[in-house]
């Protein structure tokens, strides 16, 4: 009975313990627990647990702190996932806009490029300024517009379109004008501005109209300030150049046609003027004849004229009209008429010198006159009967004398003075004889040094081939022309003829 008591007593004492120990082990777990969530070291554990404790509560210390990293890490991340989603969004705005932007130039562009093929093929100025002026008023928001170009030193107002009642013009010196840069052109324009009535709501552009360096004129375009955008600046800038393009074009267009018409016209006129000078002749009334006439242009002022007035008078004319082109050519021709005329009517040389100039007199201006060597020649007598309206002298080979010789009288050009009395003198003709008409063609030829031919050089040509005919000496005569020349361009009418005397 003792022993069993003993035995349940030893029982009792030994679960009470075991309870005791389970407590304390689960007071030290519920601290371990606590001691892993607080992230805090206990001291007073158990030898048993100690090692695995103090590792596992490092290890959860060490995550701990990783995942407040990784955590910090995210929230970084989202601050920058938004600043870039925020940035994203306003490129993506920015994207839209410029994107509608761009279709607003490439419609522009594309509306500039049909407009300029439409009015490259207009070479009519008025219909590219009506067709240029409608585009402005399509393309931008242009309330009122007005063109001007420069016209031989002025600047004209062309066109209007809306109500704009300036209409200011300028004038300057042509000389003046084209020593202008293009900043001076620019100052012109924004002094015109001024002139322009505008509201305070509204904008005026100056677009000058230029191309390779060509000032063509200016276009000032009225547009209000809130529709005013920079798309509208540069179609008005792209507009500009299709503008002066056009302009050039039909400028350069017309400028041919007139060019071409002037070149129909000098054709019609060359043709006329060589059918006016008389066929060539080789003999008549025992006179050697050889004649040239070359003008420097397509016609010129020169002219030299033969006829035979009866069987033993043989006439010869040469004369110089001042100026080249249609004036000179047409007063040459009406000098050549009225002379023909005058011939006639059997009258000297002077006579029909002095009438010719009394009766041309008044249809000539101040910049205008004909100088003339106007002769007979007389095969009874073999005497040249001559007068001279301030012409180059007669060049005489006397082959008796073998020298040469010059003869003349004094006489004013036809044309200087209203009733003048020219003189007259007279030459022997002999066999061998040369005689010589030329204009100043010859003289003042020039080559490259710019030296003249001059009448010595004449001279000697002259003189060196007397024994070949006339035509011969003619040959000669323009070979050293030629060659004196060098290449050089002739500058003036060239005319002459050659008489020598065979019987």
């Amino acid at each position: 009975m003792t022993a069993y008591f003993i035995i349940i007593s030893l029982l009792a004492i030994f679960f009470f313990s075991l309870k005791k120990q389970e407590k304390k082990n689960t007071e030290e777990m519920s601290q371990i627990l606590k001691s892993f969530i607080d992230k805090k070291f206990l001291t007073n554990i158990s030898e048993d647990f100690k090692n695995d404790y103090e590792a596992a509560i490092t290890n959860i210390i060490k995550q701990d702190l990783e995942l407040d990293n990784s955590i910090e890490e995210l929230r970084e991340y989202k601050k920058e996932l938004e600043v870039t989603y925020n940035s994203l969004l306003t490129k993506s705005k920015q994207l839209e806009y410029s994107n509608q932007v761009l279709e607003q130039r490439v419609a522009s562009l594309s509306n500039i490029n049909s407009l300029s093929r439409t009015v490259l093929s207009i070479m009519e100025l008025d219909k590219i300024i009506s067709t240029i002026l409608d585009a402005y008023f399509v393309l931008t928001g242009a309330k009122r517009i007005s063109l001007y170009l420069w016209e031989g030193g002025k600047l004209i107002n062309k066109r209007i379109k809306g109500e704009i009642n300036f209409r200011g013009e300028l004038s300057y010196p042509e000389e003046i004008l084209e020593q202008f840069t293009r900043q001076d052109f620019k100052k012109i324009y924004s002094e015109m501005l001024k002139g322009f009535s505008i509201t305070p709501d509204e904008k005026i552009i100056a677009s000058p109209l230029t191309v390779k360096g060509k000032e063509l004129g200016v276009i000032f375009i009225i547009e209000d300030k809130s529709k005013l955008i920079k798309s509208d600046e540069e179609t008005i800038s792209a507009l500009t150049i299709q503008v002066a393009i056009a302009i050039n074009n039909a400028q350069i267009y017309s400028d041919l046609v007139i060019k071409e018409r002037m070149s129909q016209e000098l054709e019609v006129a060359s043709r006329i003027q060589k059918r006016i000078i008389p066929k060539k002749i080789k003999h008549v009334l025992g006179l050697d004849v050889a004649t040239f006439f070359e003008p420097a242009k397509e016609i010129g002022g020169d002219y030299y004229d033969y006829s035979l007035l009866d069987d033993k008078i043989f006439s010869i004319t040469i004369a110089d009209v001042s100026g080249k082109g249609v004036p000179a050519a047409f007063l040459m021709a009406l000098g050549r008429s009225v002379l023909k005329t005058l011939e006639l009517q059997g009258e000297q040389p002077c006579c029909n010198v002095r009438k010719l100039n009394k009766l041309i007199y008044p249809d000539i201006t101040e910049d205008m006159f004909i100088t003339m060597m106007h002769s007979k020649y007389n095969y009874d007598t073999k005497m040249l009967t001559y007068s001279n309206a301030g012409h180059n002298p007669l060049i005489v080979y006397n082959k008796e004398l073998h020298q040469i010789e010059t003869h003349s009288v004094k006489g004013v050009a036809i044309g200087f003075l209203d009733d003048y009395s020219y003189k007259q003198g007279e030459l022997k003709i002999n066999v061998g004889d040369i005689v010589i008409y030329y204009t100043d063609g010859i003289t003042e030829a020039e080559n490259s040094k710019k030296e003249l031919f001059g009448i010595e050089r004449l001279k000697n040509v002259i003189l060196e081939n007397y024994l070949l005919t006339s035509r011969e000496i003619k040959q000669k005569l323009l070979f050293e022309i030629n060659k004196f020349q060098d290449g050089c361009e002739q500058n003036d009418d060239i005319t002459f003829v050659i008489i020598k005397r065979e019987e």
